[in-house]
């Protein structure tokens, strides 16, 4: 069994909350959890949810502010191992990349490591840096010249490949990538006036 929650502890008060925080992402120490802080939540896997919600309980008791608000979202698969490095490598092999990018003409400096030594990079268990912006575009492609500037078609984003005709049922369903034969999607029909 694996479970991977959510977490969020959020102490309501103006200011700087980092230290609020840290007090609750400390707190997940004395469990027997992974834990990735991210920019708005900490992913939590565990074998068993009573050391997620013993674990989420302490986090919260460990902000000392007035008013502290909590979420926790609990995913548990029985009979299935899988953590949540493994979920994140399945959509990248669906996506063919990374899952993750930098939105153009973002100004990025390179993450500096905390006190703990923790990056995102360590993290998923890659003593790497992420590539350049020039290596990132590999998996983005250069801008064709015929979509620099000028109108775009709804949906289609610059530098992305042309849209692609997919075969599709009778029933007008992709079916390219499922496996399925359209002969068995049913008669076709016509959409309704």
């Amino acid at each position: 069994m694996s479970v991977i929650a959510r977490l969020e502890v959020i102490p309501a008060r103006e200011g700087n909350m980092s230290e609020a925080v840290a007090s609750a992402v400390e707190a997940l120490d004395r469990f027997d959890v992974s834990y990735e802080t991210t920019p708005t939540d900490t992913v939590i896997e565990a074998d068993d949810p009573s050391e997620v919600f013993a674990a989420a309980e302490t986090a919260h008791r460990a902000v000392a502010d007035e008013r502290v608000i909590t979420s926790l979202e609990v995913d548990e698969h029985r009979g299935r191992r899988q953590n949540r490095h493994d979920r994140v490598a399945s959509v990248e092999r669906a996506l063919g990349r990374p899952a993750e990018r930098e939105r153009r003409g973002a100004v990025s400096e390179p993450r500096q490591q905390g006190m703990a030594g923790s990056s995102r990079q360590s993290v998923r268990g890659s003593s790497q840096q992420r590539p350049p912006e020039t290596e990132l575009r590999r998996y983005h492609g250069p801008v064709p010249a015929d979509q620099q500037g000028g109108s775009q078609s709804a949906g289609q984003r610059r530098g992305s490949p042309p849209t692609e005709t997919r075969p599709t049922g009778s029933r007008g369903m992709d079916t390219s990538s499922r496996g399925m034969d359209s002969r068995y999607l049913g008669p076709q029909q016509s959409p309704p006036r």
